[in-house]
């Protein structure tokens, strides 16, 4: 997935980029910028601003999806952000434009923000419907707005980062044919042939393959997605 990630990162300063470490990205936080009809490059300037320190205010987000769809990013990835309280020590916000008071993100907006959400979650191998929270959900705050007043909206919003992940990144090439091959599998301790498909010089096994007396293999109908895990030993 390429995206147009446009780089203003911010002055380095106490107020809005402390350069405190942030060494694993668990979750990504999403807000509004509750300033309506304002630019990503307007929001990411009145983050920099912040660094005179006349405002007192400490504030900032990784990135800034704009009006037109464009994504400034302003603090690197290894760095925190002041935008989600406790949660700035494992989390990347994303702040979002909008229009009115509403807060409804528009449709460029909202495509752009699904896209870089994707590619976040693919990067850090994260799930859509857990690793995905509204500002509202680590501390109360209405924010972002819209997506907390209107819940549905906020399922779907995730519903619309799982769909385009799965179809971007779970999806073989349609150019490719591969022919399944039998190849052996250390599992557990013991060898065990297994049907492989070879392809880009990485072998894809069948999940439902790699079930034996110790790996339950089965489907998560509630969070839509496989589920491995070891069996309970009910012997005593």
């Amino acid at each position: 997935m390429d995206l147009n990630i446009q780089q203003h990162l911010l002055t380095p300063n106490p107020y809005s980029r402390p350069q405190l470490p942030l060494t694993k990205v668990k979750k990504l936080v999403i807000h509004w910028v509750a300033n309506p009809t304002t630019s990503a490059l307007a929001n990411r300037n009145y983050f920099d601003n912040l660094k005179a320190g006349t405002r007192g205010v400490y504030a900032s987000s990784h990135y800034i999806v704009g009006l037109q769809g464009e994504i400034l990013q302003c603090i690197p990835h290894n760095e925190q952000a002041y935008h989600a309280k406790n949660a700035n020590q494992y989390s990347l916000g994303i702040e979002v434009c909008h229009l009115d008071w509403e807060g409804a993100f528009n449709e460029l907006t909202y495509s752009a923000l699904i896209q870089l959400l994707t590619k976040l979650c693919h990067t850090y191998t994260l799930d859509p419907q857990q690793d995905l929270l509204r500002h509202y959900d680590v501390t109360g705050k209405v924010c972002p707005k819209f997506y907390v007043q209107h819940p549905a909206f906020w399922t779907r919003l995730k519903a619309d980062v799982t769909n385009t992940y799965r179809a971007t990144y779970l999806t073989l090439s349609p150019t490719a044919s591969p022919t399944p091959t039998s190849i052996p599998l250390l599992l557990n301790g013991v060898v065990k042939p297994v049907l492989a498909f070879l392809e880009q010089e990485q072998y894809y096994v069948r999940l439902r393959d790699l079930a034996d007396q110790q790996l339950l293999v089965d489907y998560d109908k509630v969070q839509h997605m496989p589920l491995l895990c070891i069996k309970e030993n009910k012997t005593h």
